[in-house]
């Protein structure tokens, strides 16, 4: 399956400071909120951490200035923007705060003559050209949006776990199985972050993408390894804690399993370091077994490059000083500094002295892949766009109609009025990516029964296939919800009823699993061997590894079939 995204930046001409009475009718009317609470001092928000600037200068009230921002970023939240809220007037008010609270106009947030020549070394003309913005774009609006949601799926991914590390893996966890993986990047589209999140598709770099995303949500640094030559499954994300790297393969959605991981368990919980992989090369040699020569290895991450992935907006001093303003309900992430600041090193910086400084040899890269993947998605066309175009139908479904208006034509058919999509599979999914399960089950089984219509009722070509889609997709998000809540039992059910269905396409000419389908046969031998039926397992891993698996997922395919047997021969 391929995908991808949209955006386009807004105007950076000041908007105009309506008078009183207007503006009060402007925040109630284009937010939809009811009119602003007292609020707390502007700034009473920092988090601490990176974000430590000093408070805004306002001009007008505290109170009259908060609200400027929660009006704005209620109207950016992720079940709003775009269903019941736009993103222009939301930017607008941004903009409005920027001019009359945000002191943007005598103290503009622009990268410092003392920032650049350290800031040169690592970005582009074209990325510090929009971190030295004085004004919000609508690709601003767009990350504000992303920030919100990725804040809401780490909380529910980390719940319930002790420490940092475990945070970590939970959160690698629910990035992955929310994402299945597009095995060749010539059949992926470029897509948004909030695209790759609901469409639940990407490449590995995309999957990284969000990982990393989410873990700058914990206010903990992780990068992307790329090898010196390039190549498709030489990927692995590196997150710094304390004083080590601990090291997540993206490709196979699975930690590099450490050596203290305990040989009876099902999944893979310790990631290993890159310390230990340093000490031990045949680590990875052992987890990648046969297919080792396309993967990683322990020599070639010394040279690796290392990739910052990041939109140039999180870099730039407009978010830190809006993210120092925010109320203290809204406790989401905008700004991680590249360079020293007020005492912290910066992101480089932690970089170049992690594990007393192992990665000092390595390049360093702010990637542009992230600005230009959207800027790609913008501009996508011609074909991509319209498969993305049919990728992204479902979720405007179901389109309503009352049956009790029906008109029988003269065919003997029945024929009503279709109402306006009411995008229930979005707003199910978005649900769901915040960690709302259990309802978002409930609501993906009605969105399959709403699949059917009237064999007598005349139904237009498009609202028919959007259904079909809708159907299909809530198919596939039942069992991934189920697995995410460890129902493994009730999630290998729903995985193999997904593949019985005679209607849906899992492979493709040559015989392959096709990038769903594959996830599905994954996971549901995921979910049979923890719920016990571990033969089933790994006749199913096994059979498919040479037949039917993409040269990408062959490594997991094997790596779990040999551990499973172990455990399965050990049991007896």
């Amino acid at each position: 399956m391929t995908l991808t995204a949209l955006l386009r930046p807004f105007s950076r001409n000041r908007q105009s400071v309506l008078p009183g009475v207007c503006l009060c009718c402007l925040l109630i009317c284009l937010s939809g909120c009811k009119p602003p609470k007292p609020a707390k001092k502007a700034g009473a928000g920092g988090k601490g951490g990176t974000t430590t600037a000093t408070t805004s200068v306002t001009q007008k009230g505290d109170s009259e200035c908060l609200s400027y921002i929660d009006n704005s970023i209620n109207m950016m939240q992720p079940k709003r923007l775009g269903i019941s809220s736009s993103l222009k007037p939301a930017v607008s008010l941004l903009n409005e705060w920027a001019e009359s609270c945000g002191n943007f106009d005598a103290k503009p947030p622009t990268v410092t003559d003392s920032q650049k020549p350290f800031l040169q070394k690592y970005l582009s003309e074209a990325q510090l050209a929009k971190m030295d913005l004085t004004r919000f774009t609508e690709i601003d609006g767009n990350f504000i949006r992303d920030s919100q949601l990725f804040n809401g799926m780490v909380s529910a991914a980390i719940e319930g776990k002790k420490n940092d590390l475990e945070r970590t893996t939970a959160a690698f966890y629910y990035t992955v199985n929310n994402i299945d993986l597009v095995p060749e990047e010539k059949n992926a589209l470029p897509l948004s972050p909030y695209e790759i999140c609901v469409i639940g598709s990407g490449t590995a770099q995309q999957r990284a993408w969000i990982f990393i995303d989410l873990m700058r949500q914990l206010r903990i640094d992780a990068v992307l390894f790329r090898a010196a030559k390039p190549a498709p499954f030489k990927l692995l994300v590196g997150v710094l804690l304390e004083d080590k790297i601990y090291l997540y393969d993206p490709v196979l959605g699975l930690p590099i399993p450490s050596p203290a991981q305990p040989a009876d368990t099902i999944q893979i919980q310790m990631a290993a370091t890159l310390a230990e992989v340093q000490q031990d090369p045949g680590l990875l040699k052992k987890f990648y077994g046969k297919y080792a020569d396309s993967r990683f290895s322990a020599e070639e991450l010394k040279t690796a490059q290392v990739d910052i992935l990041g939109r140039s907006s999180e870099w730039s001093a407009r978010m830190r000083r809006l993210e120092d303003s925010l109320s203290r309900e809204q406790t989401f992430v905008l700004f991680r500094n590249l360079d020293p600041l007020e005492g912290d090193p910066g992101f480089i910086g932690h970089i170049q002295s992690i594990g007393k400084g192992m990665l000092k040899d390595n390049q360093i890269v702010v990637s542009e892949y992230p600005d230009n993947e959207i800027n790609a998605s913008e501009a996508i066309s011609g074909e991509q766009a319209k498969t993305l175009s049919l990728i992204k139908l479902p979720f405007r479904a179901p389109v309503p109609y009352d049956a009790k208006q029906a008109v029988e034509n003269a065919q003997g058919f029945f024929e009503v009025k279709w109402g306006a999509p009411t995008k229930k599979l979005l707003k199910t999914r978005l649900s769901q990516l915040l960690g709302e399960q259990q309802a978002a089950i409930k609501s993906y089984v009605s969105t399959r029964l709403e699949e059917r219509f009237p064999a007598d009722l005349v139904v237009p070509p498009e609202i028919r296939q959007m259904h079909v889609l809708a159907g299909q997709n809530a198919a596939y998000f039942i069992g991934i919800g189920q697995f995410i809540q460890e129902e493994y039992a009730v999630a290998a059910q729903s995985f193999d009823s997904f593949l019985r269905h005679r209607f849906y396409i899992h492979r493709d000419s040559q015989g392959k699993w096709l990038g769903r389908s594959l996830s599905v046969l994954y996971h549901m031998a995921i979910a049979d061997a923890e719920s016990g039926k571990i033969n089933s397992a790994i006749f199913s891993l096994s059979e498919n590894e040479n037949k039917g698996c993409p040269d990408a997922m062959r490594p997991a395919f094997a790596f779990f079939s040999e551990r499973w047997k172990i455990i399965r021969d050990k049991n007896k």
